[in-house]
């Protein structure tokens, strides 16, 4: 942290460790590149010595697929390291020093330090088991744990950060280190077992079609389908957790829960349930008890600061209304020309109200934004940017980013429109 920046607050952990589960992905590809790379080679030559009828294509397509077996582990060499790389932490034990502040995080243990700026940090939780601690996401697909005190230090080195609930999203993988790691596995073993039943198969029917098509599809149809297919399925759940409300990501659902509809967060064990109005079956999500405990609370905490409450007088005026998105801007900049808002009964801090109340119709907080950037408030960016980094429903907030950008052309509001969800959407 720069010497002329006071941190807004220091503690001291016991330790720090830090993943890198986005190189460990990088390494699963390479498995899968050097597990299916040889035969998908070895079948392009063969079927390359067939069409030009030359005899020195057939030898390298030998040559190359004689290599198959060794390039099988070599992919299991490559999946071991990726797991090691995704699971194991690199810990820092010993005393560290954490100052946190508005322009980013200090770590200092001896007389090494590192630096960790702001804009480098996505999101953070405080996990309360098995030992409090703060799980930071950090760009590039790092994670970094901080151990701390108590829950109630971990929630100020958040607001320190700028992290909690009002200001930023948080979104969590639900899945145990020990079930993902034995996931990367089984997606190699299982994808490599198909391809040798595949091949086993196509050899049989060459008697029947052309052998060097099927050849050609043995690797590419099959062991990368099914490598995708078992890594679809075997995908966590991921929880998304914002100011507006919380949205549940499966393999092949998503399921959105404003906070309007959630009436109860509840735990049992290593369940989550989300309880939504008029449906007696709750949401039922499963983790490690520890992350269970961290996700209600971060929940419950960001609905009690749900703005809600009456809406100003006259904020109905910034909704779409049915408007042609065109038409619905030119109202907006007549608003702010003729100072109808302020006739209307809406101040520019009503407008800052709409943009916030996650309670509100999405167009409506769409208006707002797109009614300050006209209006020229020299804060309106920073004021959208940060309503969209909080709101978990993706597609609200692809539309307030848009309105934060200088994107004052007859066609933004049209974009901005189609991004806008329906708040009574609720499906899983």
């Amino acid at each position: 942290m720069p010497a002329t920046t006071s941190p807004s607050f220091e503690l001291t952990s016991s330790s720090v460790a830090q993943r890198h589960p986005s190189l460990g992905r990088v390494l699963e590809c390479l498995a899968l590149l050097a597990s299916v790379g040889p035969v998908l080679a070895g079948a392009l030559a063969d079927v390359l010595g067939q069409k030009l009828a030359s005899p020195l294509f057939g030898q390298v397509a030998r040559d190359i697929l004689a290599w198959s077996r060794s390039g099988f582990f070599a992919g299991l060499f490559f999946v071991l390291v990726s797991a090691l790389v995704t699971f194991a932490p690199r810990i820092r034990r010993g005393t560290v020093r954490v100052a946190a502040g508005a322009t980013g995080l200090r770590l200092t243990r001896g007389a090494a330090a590192r630096w960790i700026p702001r804009a480098a940090i996505r999101s953070g939780l405080v996990v309360p088991e098995p030992r409090p601690c703060v799980a930071l996401e950090l760009r590039g697909g790092r994670q970094l744990e901080v151990q701390v005190e108590s829950e109630e230090e971990g929630a100020r080195l958040l607001a320190a950060l700028g992290l909690g609930p009002e200001a930023r999203r948080v979104a969590v993988s639900l899945g145990s280190v020990k079930g993902d790691r034995a996931a990367v596995w089984a997606r190699y073993v299982v994808s490599a077992l198909v391809l040798d039943f595949a091949s086993a198969w196509f050899d049989d029917l060459s008697v029947f079609v052309d052998r060097s098509a099927l050849g050609n599809a043995k690797s590419l149809a099959f062991f990368v389908l099914f490598n995708w297919l078992i890594r679809a399925t075997a995908r966590p759940a991921r929880l998304v957790v914002g100011s507006d409300g919380v949205l549940v990501e499966r393999p092949f659902s998503r399921t959105w829960l404003p906070y309007a509809v959630l009436t109860a967060v509840r735990t049992r064990g290593d369940r989550l349930l989300l309880v939504r109005q008029g449906d007696d079956r709750p949401v039922e999500l499963r983790a490690e008890r520890g992350l269970v405990r961290a996700l209600a609370l971060r929940v419950r905490e960001a609905r009690k600061r749900v703005a809600g409450g009456a809406a100003p007088r006259g904020a109905d005026a910034l909704e779409r209304r049915g408007r042609d998105p065109a038409a619905w801007r030119e109202d907006l900049r007549r608003m702010v020309t003729a100072s109808d808002y302020r006739a209307a009964g809406l101040t520019l801090e009503d407008v800052r109200h709409a943009l916030d109340d996650t309670s509100a119709p999405p167009d409506r907080r769409i208006g707002a934004a797109l009614l300050l950037r006209i209006a020229g408030v020299p804060e309106a960016q920073d004021l959208i940017r940060v309503a969209a980094e909080a709101t978990a429903d993706a597609e609200l907030r692809a539309a307030l980013e848009r309105a934060a950008e200088d994107e004052l052309d007859e066609a933004s509001p049209a974009r901005t429109v189609r991004g806008a969800p329906r708040r009574t959407r609720v499906h899983g």
